[in-house]
């Protein structure tokens, strides 16, 4: 019995030396960070690169991406808790945290509105459209998402420039 339960273990050994080894799982980056990517958002809607970001610094960067009036002002002032009309990091970091699902749904709203009004989806576009060449390419694209979600990834990112590039690595804008 000793003799047999040692073969099996030999036939095992060497099964096992024929199969090829496991490959590890690549370690998930998700580089930059969400955090490094919150300081970024910070930084292109920090102005005048103090240590705050004033109401109306918020102002352009969200009318930046179309979004403009009463709702941007509740949610600049939900996420001023101190009423200051500044947004220290801590403050900033719980907006880029929480607040995006607010972006997210301004966004639609406009979106949903804008079935009716094809005016809203053109302004969007422009701007989004930073160098006003009629296309939204990567790095116009990665400046919006930096504010509307600091946690995207460039999967993300790359995912959303080839759902709509018709090859020049840009989407076009309406004709």
């Amino acid at each position: 019995a000793i003799c047999h339960a040692f073969l099996k273990a030999k036939a095992l050994q060497k099964t096992a030396e024929r199969m090829p080894a496991k490959e590890k799982k690549k370690k998930r980056t998700n580089k930059p960070s969400p955090i490094e990517r919150m300081k970024e958002a910070f930084g292109i809607m920090n102005l005048d690169d103090d240590t705050n970001i004033s109401k109306e610094e918020f102002f352009k960067a969200m009318a930046s991406l179309g979004l403009e009036g009463k709702e941007v002002e509740n949610l600049f002032r939900r996420f001023d808790p101190d009423k200051s009309g500044f947004l220290d990091k801590q403050e900033f970091f719980a907006y880029a945290a929480k607040g995006t699902s607010d972006l997210h749904a301004l966004l639609k709203r406009g979106l949903a509105a804008a079935d009716e009004n094809e005016d809203t989806i053109l302004k969007a576009f422009e701007a989004w459209d930073v160098n006003q060449d009629g296309r939204i390419c990567k790095d116009e694209l990665e400046r919006v998402l930096v504010m509307l979600n600091p946690a995207f990834t460039k999967k993300d990112l790359t995912k959303l420039m080839n759902a709509g590039d018709v090859g020049d690595g840009c989407h076009d804008g309406p004709n």
